[in-house]
């Protein structure tokens, strides 16, 4: 069934933000929401063994050796270090920032399977799903410890999703949500750095770093503003531009790159490797896993202290068994080894336990990653549809990094940059606000040329000979790419294209296939077309044979909401003279609207 752009007021709305780094969920009642948006719960999560709480908890999975879930969270990093201190932990499976692999997967399908930390594969659906499960029953558990008494039909969930994520990896996240437990018809999927926008919109000015004075009247009627959604994986961009009555339009494709908070992350590993080697670190990280999640955490905190503005050498605790080994395998200590020189020579220095590192390169980790993002949005500003927006809207976990923040305002020093406080909860509390308002999205731009892939005339001396097929006498082309929608065309919420019609390719045929194929290129001649890719495919039965080659069917996709789906209308023929020509039609025989199916084809 196809997925309702607008919903009926339901008393409750829980949002679940499945993050690269931390996730969390977050809910409110719709009589709270009436009184103040912004009275949102959420959970206060431990982070481990570092002092305090937060709204998220790491993105983490435990299974066991039988491949059943275990823990998530914190805690799962937590039982992982204890089972690898006892050396049990190598037929477990652990989990870590697994949501990239439906980033880098281009096409998703259901069968695909992901890599724990040691290689092991276990199916993708499995560990989303059961991710999923955890923290709704978590929000469940906090809801009943309220006394709060709501029946399912009186709850909407919200799923939060990148942007620029495929259709494929949204329709994935929908079925992992849907086998956790929540009903499809009560789930809505939410573009985060739209969820973020909301959120923002919502917000009081002693709320929001930046121009206090400036920033609500850079949310009034057409204003035009580019959100930068600067996750743990992904950076999600999109512009928007506030419509009377406050409403949101984007006037320019959601795009963005993986150049998230992990890739600094992969800068410091890079680090240590270039100063103890390849070798050493692959045992420490094969042999040691419970100092390399400790490792990996405490740099998770350290990274977040360092500033533009520091001057000083910053110590980060390296395990005492990154030494030892070194010692085993190089035959002398790290501290001998500085001694006696390295490329980084005085700028680093071992004391024990802790490297002290100069901090320019303590700095130079977010170089690649920060001069990534701040070019991408320069390259977005230069854009026609762009122009006259002056303001940034920076949100998200990696938001709140020093060094990111100055790299923006650095760069764009004629843009005014604003920062709402909690920027790392602004798309998991703009999705619970989402949730209660579908509609405050008034319209997207399509990411890609949309059209089906169809059976169509051969024109000889255009047509490619080998493009040519002959089904019963006609000489047919194939691989017709039908454009429905152009890439950067902008579609209200619910809008359907216009109907195009087909017709069967034989006269017995009982079922069309519809395969949907998308492409950056403005007008593609051919599926198979460089850079056209199968989205996914819809089967219509048309088990009424009755008028043949005559019979039509009318296709529309409907754009504008945050998931395609597609109307095939069969035609019903009333009337069919002598002499087989049709005299009367229009009815509808039946209407088929459904999600596509982006997951049925293999990868």
């Amino acid at each position: 069934m196809a997925h309702s752009l607008t919903t009926p007021e339901k008393l409750m709305v829980a949002a679940i933000d499945f993050g690269t780094t931390f996730s969390g969920y977050a809910f409110a009642f719709r009589n709270d929401y009436v009184r103040d948006p912004l009275k949102i719960h959420g959970n206060q999560w431990n982070v481990g063994s570092q002092a305090g709480v937060s709204l998220k908890t790491s993105t983490c999975a435990l299974f066991n050796p039988q491949g059943e879930f275990d823990s998530f969270g914190t805690q799962a990093e937590d039982k992982y270090s204890d089972l690898a201190l006892d050396e049990q932990h190598l037929d477990w499976y652990y989990f870590r920032r697994f949501k990239m692999s439906l980033y880098n997967n281009q096409t998703v399908a259901r069968d695909l399977e992901i890599e724990d930390d040691k290689g092991n594969r276990l199916p993708a659906m499995k560990v989303f799903s059961a991710c999923i499960r955890y923290l709704r029953q978590h929000m469940m558990e906090a809801c009943s410890s309220r006394r709060v008494d709501i029946e399912e039909d009186e709850m909407q969930w919200v799923l939060t999703v990148p942007a620029i994520w495929t259709d494929s990896a949204k329709q994935f996240m929908r079925e992992a949500a849907t086998r956790a437990g929540i009903r499809s018809d009560l789930l809505l999927i939410a573009l985060e750095p739209e969820a973020a926008s909301i959120y923002c919109k919502h917000l009081p000015v002693n709320k929001v770093e930046g121009d206090f004075k400036k920033t609500l009247d850079s949310f009034s009627p057409g204003t035009k503003y580019l959100v930068l959604d600067a996750g743990g994986g992904t950076i999600d961009i999109t512009v928007q531009e506030v419509q009377p009555g406050g409403l949101l339009r984007e006037v320019y494709k959601a795009n963005g790159g993986d150049w998230g908070g992990t890739k600094v992350d992969e800068a410091f590993m890079e680090f240590l490797r270039d100063i103890v080697g390849e070798g050493v670190m692959n045992r420490f990280k094969t042999e040691h896993r419970c100092d390399y999640v400790e490792l990996c955490r405490d740099f998770e905190i350290k990274k977040r202290t360092i500033t533009p503005e520091m001057d000083q050498k910053i110590t980060f605790k390296i395990p005492i068994a990154i030494n030892e080994l070194y010692q085993e395998m190089k035959g002398k200590s790290l501290r001998d080894a500085n001694v006696m020189g390295n490329k980084y020579g005085s700028h680093i220095a071992w004391i024990g336990d802790k490297l002290r590192v100069n901090s320019e390169i303590a700095k130079g980790l977010f170089k690649v990653t920060c001069a990534s993002i701040v070019e991408h949005v320069y390259m977005i500003f230069q854009q026609e549809e762009v122009d006259n927006t002056d303001v940034i809207l920076m949100v998200g976990g990696f938001s709140e990094s020093p060094m990111l923040r100055a790299a923006v305002k650095e760069k764009f020093r004629d843009k005014r940059v604003i920062i709402p406080m909690e920027s790392g909860l602004s798309v998991l509390k703009g999705a619970v606000l989402f949730g209660f308002n579908t509609t405050v999205i008034a319209s997207r731009i399509c990411k890609y040329t949309y059209g089906i892939n169809i059976l169509d005339d051969f024109r000889r001396g255009v047509d490619p000979d080998d493009k040519m097929i002959v089904i019963e006498e006609r000489k047919l082309c194939k691989d017709r790419f039908s454009k429905h929608a152009d890439v950067g065309q902008s579609m209200e919420v619910g809008e359907a294209t216009d109907e195009i019609i087909y017709r069967p390719t034989t006269a017995d045929q009982t079922k069309i296939l519809l395969e949907v194929f998308v492409t950056e290129d403005l007008n593609p001649v051919y599926t198979d077309d460089p850079g056209c890719t199968c989205l996914g495919s819809l089967t219509v039965a048309i088990p009424d044979t009755t008028g043949g080659l005559k019979r039509r069917i009318g296709v529309k996709l409907i754009f504008g909401g945050t998931e395609l789906s597609v109307e095939a209308r069969i035609l019903k023929i009333k009337k069919i003279g002598k002499t087989g020509k049709i005299e009367e039609t229009g009815d509808i025989e039946k209407t088929t609207s459904a999600v596509l199916d982006f997951l049925n084809h293999e990868m």
